[in-house]
């Protein structure tokens, strides 16, 4: 195919991961009729060859494009500007239809928005029928600040001020972990807070807009720090996947969405209460959670954080039950609402490389026995 244009973006800034090391690597990206041309800042190359590589992100609004070639802890080639699709549907259409072309999404949000003027009662009837597939276009028109907003009254609803643990060790530990991975964090719109239920449950949830809750329970389950940054490493891909938002998308009203799509904030105090039943009671389906769990593990590979200490904590949740051969009531909630211990385990194990580059101990001046159980310790001597 030859290009006539000469107005056609083809250079984008990216960052490569070479899949054995956690180390960025800041890239130019050539947009080529037959593949991508990568070019490290030292002047070094790569080529890429269109019909080896896979796209894995970058279908949703706000998300960066995500492009991987192998398998395993495979080569990651990321790019925070959408409109390189765009540019690789100009330029090579014929050897990049597996990647997503972005014109298909705004006629068919087009398309939606029509039908949805049109057509009100059909619209009304997929979204009461839950039709999964709707939830993913929908829940990239919700305004950010709206998701947020829903985020803050849902979490002074799960963990009002008096159930909180704020000793400040405690506080500080888990708010230094969640700035460590969010430094690993591309193009994120959110901020993170972290919130510590004082209660035995085992258990942490993500709601919309950033915020993340620790039960005290899991918090004493975890043998060091790097097992808490596996969990939350965990959650914040749901917060930044938007999982929480497409669940409640997909087990609401009609009268919630319109809400959500025009930012109304007083809807929020409608559905609020409602939208929090929903995220204690529901589970994300298998392919979500497994998708936190995947994103998961790279993000502590690019924060230099060690992996196996999110497939340790798996394994101690998995030990537990079996002390009575049942689960307790305090871990109960942690199974219910994510995937098999054991599957976990063996997906995450096989991906994570053979060879890991040294990584820095995380808070290496705490005692994180001694910290996991500050929360239980004030509660006791408070009574």
């Amino acid at each position: 195919m030859t290009l006539t244009s000469t107005t056609l973006q083809t250079e984008w800034p990216g960052i490569y991961y070479d899949g054995v090391s956690a180390s960025p690597h800041r890239v130019t990206i050539q947009v080529r009729p037959s593949g991508l041309q990568i070019i490290a800042q030292s002047g070094s190359q790569l080529s890429w060859q269109y019909q080896d590589v896979r796209q894995t992100q970058g279908k949703y609004s706000g998300e960066e494009v995500r492009f991987e070639r192998g398998s395993g802890i495979c080569e990651v080639l990321t790019v925070s500007d959408t409109a390189i699709l765009d540019c690789l549907h100009t330029v090579a259409p014929d050897l990049v239809s597996h990647f997503h072309n972005p014109a298909r999404r705004r006629w068919r949000l087009l398309i939606t928005c029509l039908a949805g003027l049109t057509s009100i009662p059909l619209l009304w009837a997929a979204f009461t029928w839950g039709i999964p597939w709707l939830s993913g276009p929908v829940t990239t028109l919700i305004p950010i600040a709206w998701e947020k907003e829903l985020g803050q009254f849902m979490a002074s609803k799960l963990a009002p001020p008096e159930t909180q643990c704020t000793n400040p060790q405690v506080v500080d530990s888990l708010e230094t972990i969640v700035t460590t991975l969010s430094l690993s964090v591309e193009s994120n719109p959110y901020s993170f807070h972290i919130h510590v239920v004082d209660s035995p449950t085992v258990n942490a949830l993500a709601a919309p807009g950033g915020q993340i809750l620790v039960f005290r329970g899991l918090l004493e389950h975890t043998e060091t720090a790097e097992e808490m940054a596996g969990v939350l490493a965990h959650e914040m891909q749901h917060i930044l996947h938007r999982h929480g938002m497409r669940l409640l998308v997909q087990n609401f009203s009609m009268g919630f969405v319109i809400g959500a799509l025009s930012g109304d904030v007083s809807g929020i105090m409608t559905f609020g209460l409602q939208a929090t039943h929903v995220l204690q009671t529901l589970s994300y389906t298998r392919d979500i959670e497994e998708q936190a769990d995947q994103a998961g593990l790279q993000l502590l590979l690019r924060s230099g954080i060690n992996p196996e200490g999110m497939l340790d904590f798996f394994r101690t949740i998995n030990e537990k039950p079996n002390e009575k051969k049942k689960p307790s009531q305090h871990i109960a909630p942690y199974l219910h609402t994510h995937p098999s211990a054991e599957a976990r385990i063996q997906r995450l194990q096989n991906l994570i490389p053979q060879k890991i580059n040294p990584t820095s101990s995380l808070l290496p001046n705490t005692n994180w026995i001694q910290i996991r159980k500050l929360c239980g310790s004030s509660r006791k001597r408070s009574t």
